[in-house]
């Protein structure tokens, strides 16, 4: 009675330790949208003139310009915003990058949703669209 008592108390064991597995590993539950939330930042409107321009005349061009060209750098036109973005200027300044001086001076980075569409602008050509 011995042995039979230590073979049924060694199954229980058995089927409880692998119940206790099957049981754990069976809850996790991935969602995707769970553990990588959309940002938030459409970049599908990332265009010249619908959003990089706008955001150079509200951010730069008051030291920027044809008129005032601080830095010998124009961005109130696309020829001037193509070259610092082609040099890397345009997006080191902006995302204030490492060797890079730091745009806008005041100290405040541009968000991230921005810098991420002027990075996406630049990535695909800087175009003229």
């Amino acid at each position: 009675m011995l042995i039979s008592m230590k073979k049924t108390f060694g199954f229980l064991t058995a089927i409880f330790v692998f119940s206790s597995c099957y049981l754990f590993s069976s809850c996790y539950y991935d969602v995707e949208k769970q553990l990588y939330p959309p940002s938030g930042c459409d970049t599908t409107n990332a265009t010249y003139a619908s959003y990089i321009a706008p955001l150079m005349q509200n951010n730069c061009t008051a030291c920027h310009s044809t008129a005032a060209p601080s830095a010998n750098i124009i961005l109130d036109t696309y020829n001037g915003v193509k070259s610092a973005a082609t040099s890397g200027k345009l997006y080191g300044s902006m995302s204030h990058a490492s060797g890079f001086i730091a745009m806008p001076p005041s100290g405040t980075k541009l968000n991230s949703c921005d810098l991420t569409k002027v990075n996406k602008w630049i990535t695909a050509g800087s175009p003229n669209n």
